[in-house]
């Protein structure tokens, strides 16, 4: 592993220098900012193609979040952590049951891909994913339309979910994700950080607002800074670092928006090249393929999710001189592998030859397909994705972390003949 990473340190030193020379204007941390770019010119223009989806999503952000109450980790919390600190996260992992032979059921037994309902009575679950939505939402909003008052209500989410002495949430997730009955220190509930590093996302959209004060950005960023060190020390942090599968790809992804949004670029680089990067040639087989999440009941969905965390680091990556989609490892394994070993299961899921027990959109394929088009300047990709299509359910879905009222904005071209 360590002959690996130095390895890449080399690979990519001189790329990073030239990519030092010159200063990109950073909009986003997550999102691909000429996606932002270029969907804010076609509205200024008026584009027939873009206008029915800014309209919507106009319409559904001011009806949905701007007169939301704002989130917070104690918000009519019904479940407390073994911390007794009401500002502690804490959920329960999705995949987990009750042990019929067991007493008073524990320790809980997986069912893998089967949702436990009682997932539910943690509240920060559903209230993190909707704060995430709200904020990202709020900030493109104000991002593509200039009006003030989306950054004002996005502005005041982030101080109540991070920032108040009484709602703000503690900078760690050791209580994410567990399993009554079991003692052992998990680091798997970090996959639930994806949207603290939404949240971030949206605090760096609003940077340019009067709303975002020096304050709330100096606050943010001690509170990020110290989310990290939690993330790089913690029992839970190291374990999940050393995950082997989406778990360890979206760890990064994590890893990588707080230390971005720290401020630390050259650290960013680092990581970007010497965690994420071996992730690829470690997890993958010559075929492309990822075993571990070919072993799911879910497979094709955790093969997409896990290129789709890859995807998220690219767009990362992009903004200090890094292009992933280029990237191959010495044996060939590489996110252009893994997207070809899933491309016709893409275009057509029946054929999928592993357990998929739940349908599988085919949307999230036609948005990897054009990212990496657009990456690599493969027409093929984007012909491909043209040819599936993007019209991603916007009446959301239980198992997708993709903003699908945003993606639709970002990624209108698609639909484009």
């Amino acid at each position: 592993m360590k002959q690996l990473k130095i390895f890449w340190i080399f690979l990519f030193s001189a790329l990073l220098l030239n990519s030092c020379s010159s200063k990109v204007e950073i909009i986003s941390i997550l999102y691909d900012d000429a996606l932002l770019k270029s969907a804010k010119e076609a509205i200024a223009a008026n584009d027939s193609a873009i206008m029915p989806k800014f309209t919507d999503f106009r319409q559904y952000t001011d009806s949905v979040f701007m007169n939301m109450e704002p989130l917070s980790v104690v918000k009519n919390k019904k479940r407390v952590a073994p911390s007794k600190d009401p500002r502690d996260y804490i959920t329960l992992s999705p995949y987990w049951w009750p042990d019929s032979t067991a007493e008073n059921g524990v320790p809980y037994i997986r069912r893998d891909g089967e949702r436990n309902p009682e997932v539910y009575e943690y509240l920060e679950r559903a209230n993190s994913t909707t704060f995430a939505e709200a904020v990202q939402s709020l900030a493109v909003m104000y991002y593509l339309s200039e009006e003030e008052k989306y950054a004002d209500k996005a502005a005041q989410m982030l101080r109540v979910w991070f920032l108040d002495t009484i709602t703000g949430m503690n900078p760690n997730m050791t209580y994410s994700q567990t399993v009554p009955g079991m003692v052992e220190i998990r680091g798997t509930g970090i996959i639930d950080a994806r949207r603290i590093a939404g949240a971030l996302n949206a605090a760096k959209i609003i940077e340019g607002s009067a709303a975002w004060t020096e304050t709330d950005k100096a606050e943010l960023k001690d509170w990020a800074n110290s989310f990290r060190y939690w993330l790089e020390h913690s029992v839970n942090g190291l374990k999940e670092a050393k995950a082997a599968n989406n778990h360890g790809l979206w760890y990064e992804v994590t890893h990588q928006a707080v230390v971005m949004y720290g401020g630390d670029y050259e650290y960013l680089r680092k990581i970007i090249v010497e965690n994420q990067l071996p992730r690829i040639d470690i997890q993958m087989q010559p075929d492309g393929s990822l075993p571990m999440e070919l072993a799911r009941t879910l497979g094709l969905h955790y093969s997409s999710f896990a290129l789709e965390a890859l995807n998220i680091s690219d767009n990362i990556a992009g903004k200090v001189g890094l292009n992933l989609w280029e990237y191959k490892a010495q044996n060939g394994r590489s996110m252009l592998l893994g997207l070809e070993y899933l491309k016709p299961y893409w275009t057509e899921p029946q054929t999928w030859p592993h357990m998929q027990i739940k349908p599988f959109n085919q949307d999230r394929g036609a948005l990897l397909l054009y990212c990496a088009g657009k990456r690599t300047n493969n027409k093929e990709y984007i012909e491909l994705a043209k040819k599936i299509g993007y019209n991603p359910d916007i009446s959301g879905t239980e198992n997708t972390d993709a903003l699908p009222r945003i993606n639709s904005l970002l990624y209108y071209k698609i639909n484009m003949k």
